[in-house]
């Protein structure tokens, strides 16, 4: 959302009051503490953009790219203790779904987005550079990871639930179930902390305040200890000021008409309100349907009851299960059934614009989580990016002759389904007479291994050099077929999914491997991923002078058995980077690799290194 100048204008005609929490009670023999209701998914980029804000040009680079989901969640935690020093912590929402009037908002976003991507491209064609084009991509699983540290939290996770509609509206609605609550007048408010000005135009009670995330400051004195200084935003008494001596209740809505003027750029009328400070002229405004829509409030009662999904983590996948006929009677505003195509919205990940969207991995997977949501004769259009534009796949949900694609049976620490997400990846290359090498499959198998990576300080350190778009475009595709992982083990674990029609040619054994699929943020491991690079010299595709340099490397690390190489090469890699119980199963699936990939003698081999052919995942170690 967002509406021009609207915080700004509204200074003009009451100004928000500077309060700094707890505070003692009028007895003064305890601290109060106001309630909070805290939009969460506003509060998840809040806390990444002051992270970023922290960092030099720079450390965004290798921040950005090997995002830390641990350390951000910590931050999570830290943020919310801090405040929960000033506040009684009562809800924190996700967003779940969003309207079908966003469409058009949504698609110009996806488009900004791959023209930053493009961009940068062009900027840094080589090595991924962020310093360049000004543009800082948020991490794929940023709200899953908010989610999964809240939910985990003794207090917090108590709180949390994602809704099935905008955090901010179910926000609103629990703020203004406060004067049902309190008794009394006083100090005795709910506040909503969110990043969206216009939250002031829903409905309020005249015990619910609104304030800005990046208006709450965390204070710590020697005399007073902790406290949090807020800006409070109180949207009742600003709607009786614009109301002026007509009787009636509070919320009739007259901040909604100053907010529609200022949307639909009413200069004059919104003008002359501000400078008089009453609505009188707004009386004869009419506010457009769908803009009125956005500022219904939720049935208090149904806030958080969504028959047990509110623990789904990501805030796509939760899209995706209320916008089918099973469970989108639980969205709100209500979802209106248009007859067309079902849309999903898949997010556009740090991929090279050079090259295919990366969600094609991992699409027969979603197709069976749609199928069991939509049904059998269901077409769901999927909205990804496309070169350097917007792009729509019609999808079918029939099933013919079509196989999901299984890992086999592996070792403990690798599951057969993300294997066969890898093995997706390496077929998909071969198909365009592209190649991968080694090195890189070892990357994809680091990245989604379950075991611990020892000695983790012996390793070398990985730097910006070592990001490629080639690199970033396969870990992004290990991405997209994870995220499809979970999106099917979501729907599997739907509540009452029992009678669900599966085709015949599935194997139903997928089902059983679900369950035991990490998490969706232990899946993926960039570190592991990049620092395969680090460590591994491949020489097939590099240019001369970097051969001499790996030459050199090798040389230089002949015997050094702190970097877990030895003179085996990659099963010093193996050794350090996977437990020994699953070595087995990673040289197993190199071999399946390398029989699919179908490689050339020695001889051929040698004479294209003579010729210069370089393959697209070029192992140029900087």
């Amino acid at each position: 959302m967002g509406i021009p100048q609207l915080l700004q204008h509204l200074e003009k005609i009451e100004k928000p009051k500077s309060k700094v929490y707890p505070k003692a009670s009028s007895s003064g023999d305890d601290l109060h503490r106001p309630a909070a209701v805290i939009d969460g998914s506003a509060l998840a980029h809040h806390i990444f953009n002051r992270y970023l804000k922290s960092l030099s040009k720079e450390e965004r680079i290798l921040s950005i790219l090997g995002f830390e989901y641990a350390v951000y969640q910590r931050n999570v935690i830290n943020w919310l203790e801090r405040l929960e020093v000033g506040f009684e912590i009562t809800n924190i929402f996700i967003d779940g779904h969003l309207p079908s009037y966003k469409t058009t908002t949504r698609i110009s976003r996806i488009q900004t987005t791959i023209t930053s991507l493009s961009r940068l491209r062009t900027l840094s064609p080589s090595l991924i550079d962020l310093t360049k084009g000004n543009w800082n991509p948020s991490p794929p699983f940023l709200i899953a990871a908010f989610s999964a540290a809240v939910r985990g939290h003794e207090r917090f996770g108590k709180v949390i639930r994602t809704v099935a509609g905008e955090a901010d509206a179910f926000c609103a609605a629990a703020a203004a179930a406060t004067e049902k609550r309190v008794k009394g007048g006083g100090e005795g408010i709910s506040v909503v902390f969110t990043g969206d000005s216009d939250l002031v135009v829903y409905p309020h009670s005249k015990y619910s305040r609104v304030a800005i995330l990046d208006d709450v400051h965390f204070e710590n004195t020697p005399i007073e200890g902790a406290k949090v200084k807020v800006v409070l935003w109180p949207p009742w008494d600003i709607e009786r000021k614009l109301r002026g001596n007509s009787t009636g209740r509070g919320n009739e809505g007259m901040i909604m008409k100053f907010a529609w003027c200022l949307a639909v750029k009413d200069t004059f009328r919104a003008a002359r309100v501000v400078s008089s400070g009453k609505g009188d002229g707004l009386g004869s405004v009419k506010v457009g349907g769908e803009f009125r829509e956005q500022y219904l409030l939720p049935d208090v009662g149904k806030v958080g009851d969504s028959s047990g999904l509110e623990g789904i983590l990501d805030s796509r996948a939760a899209e995706v299960v209320y916008a089918s006929p099973r469970f989108r009677r639980l969205c709100h505003p209500p979802v209106r059934d248009s007859g067309r195509e079902t849309e999903i919205y898949l997010p556009v990940l740090l991929e090279d614009v050079t090259k295919s969207s990366v969600w094609s991995v991992g699409r027969e997977i979603r197709k069976l989580a749609y199928q069991m949501l939509f049904g059998t004769n269901a077409t769901v259009v999927e909205v990804h990016r496309k070169g350097e534009a917007v792009n729509k796949s019609f999808l079918k949900l029939q099933r013919d002759d079509e196989e999901l694609l299984l890992g086999g049976e592996v070792g403990e620490g690798l599951n057969g389904l993300v294997v066969g997400i890898i093995l997706e990846i390496v077929r998909g290359y071969l198909d365009k007479n592209l190649q991968t090498t080694d090195a890189d499959v070892l990357a994809l198998l680091a990245a989604a291994t379950t075991s611990t990576l020892g000695h983790k300080e012996s390793l070398p350190p990985v730097t910006a050099v070592h990001w490629t778009w080639p690199r970033a475009h396969l870990l992004s595709q290990l991405m997209a077929g994870v995220w499809s992982l979970y999106l099917l083990q979501t729907v599997a674990s739907l509540p009452n999914n029992g009678g669900i029609e599966i085709s015949e040619n599935i194997d139903k054994s997928i089902f059983e491997k679900l369950t035991a699929l990490p998490s969706l943020l232990e899946t993926i491991d960039t570190t592991r991923f990049v620092t395969i690079y680090a460590i591994s010299h491949d020489r097939r595709g590099m240019s001369k002078n970097a051969k001499k340099r790996a030459r050199k490397r090798a040389k230089a690390w002949e015997g050094q058995d702190t970097l877990g190489l030895s003179a085996d090469g990659l099963q010093g890699i193996i050794n350090r980077m996977f437990e020994r119980e699953v070595r087995g199963s990673i040289e197993g699936i190199l071999k399946i690799v390398g029989e699919m990939m179908r490689r050339e003698d020695e001889d051929e081999e040698e004479e294209e290194e003579e010729e210069g052919v370089e393959s697209y995942m070029g192992m140029t170690v900087g």
